[in-house]
């Protein structure tokens, strides 16, 4: 159950650079929704106390195994979003380093419509990936998980000079324990070549595609989106996405999906890291260009068999929920 009578909450996230901002910002639009942007960024203003950027939490460990996640899973709920607001003002300027009442009190302040509408919680963040389990099994959260072809997420890396994270994905004894058994080759060519920027991509890739594997065959209700489908055809996979989630499909909600899809910027990595606003179906090829012709053979030869067997999945969305009436709560 969730807290305070709220809906269930909702977890968008996946591998990185695979368009949950997209997908995330759009379920976000919905007044149904109470949205919170990367709360496990540790480059957000105010983001939890985790030890790692993409923390694995163990499904079985308990709801308050990360601090705040259970008040902003509540904050779904109008009368702890009041709670948290009234706080704030108690607070003062001091509200700002409490999260809930930070969150609730700018929410209020920019968006007061959906303040007093949100029935639920939206977690939009790709550093939850490992998280996922525990946030379903412990706060009843819908999963849905984003998954990208293996040169749209290394080429974006390297576009926008990120780092790869594979030290730290190996540096959890849990994670490893349950997701990269079958990668002990590719691990031990990693570090005998930790210098290999583009094998580390490659291997930090294979990390969330064998994950994405294990999580797809012990959670089949879960939704599982590629950035390619949503690219090539954003009206129905939306419109699917939002029947499974239970939420209104408004024409309002439409309209942004169209405008954001059809713009006229290609690669948005060229200019803002999260733009929105671009051509979706010419986002999801722009690796073709932006990679050298080696390196994307590379990848294809070490990744592609990987991408051939997530592809062979059913990417069909579970039935839709039924969607209460608005009196109503959530069924459980």
């Amino acid at each position: 159950m969730t807290a305070g009578g709220a809906g269930r909450p909702i977890v968008v996230t996946g591998c990185p650079r695979s368009g949950t901002t997209w997908v995330g910002s759009t379920v976000g639009s919905s007044r149904e929704v109470f949205y919170l942007y990367e709360p496990f960024n540790d480059e957000a203003p105010h983001p939890l106390d985790v030890p790692e950027r993409y923390v694995y939490v163990d499904p079985a460990a308990p709801a308050d195994a990360i601090p705040d996640v259970s008040a902003l899973v509540a904050m779904g709920a109008l009368r702890h979003r009041v709670r948290a607001s009234a706080r704030a003002v108690r607070l003062g300027t001091g509200f700002r380093a409490e999260l809930p009442a930070h969150l609730a009190a700018h929410e209020a302040a920019t968006s007061p419509m959906r303040y007093l509408s949100a029935r639920r919680t939206l977690v939009k963040d790709p550093l939850a990936f490992f998280a996922a389990e525990w946030l379903a099994a412990r706060h009843d959260a819908l999963v849905v998980m984003m998954l990208r072809h293996p040169a749209g997420m290394i080429s974006s890396y390297l576009k926008l000079g990120w780092p790869h994270e594979v030290d730290s994905l190996l540096r959890q004894p849990g994670l490893c324990e349950r997701f990269t058994g079958p990668l002990e080759s590719e691990i031990a060519r990693f570090r005998a070549h930790p210098d290999d920027r583009l094998g580390a991509l490659i291997l930090q890739w294979t990390i969330f595609a064998q994950a994405a594997m294990v999580l797809r065959e012990e959670h089949p209700d879960w939704l599982y989106l590629s950035h390619e489908n949503v690219c090539g055809d954003p009206i129905p996979q939306f419109t699917a996405l939002f029947g499974y989630l239970g939420l209104e499909w408004t024409t309002a909600i439409e309209r942004k999906v169209v405008a954001d899809s059809t713009g006229g910027q290609v690669d948005p990595a060229q200019h803002r890291q999260h733009a929105l606003q671009r051509d979706s179906r010419a986002v999801a090829g722009a690796w073709r260009q932006r990679l050298d012709p080696h390196d994307a053979d590379r990848i294809e030869a070490e990744a592609g068999p990987w991408w051939d067997r997530l592809s062979a999945l059913a990417w069909a969305p579970p039935r839709p929920l039924p969607r209460p009436l608005p009196s109503a709560l959530p069924a459980r």
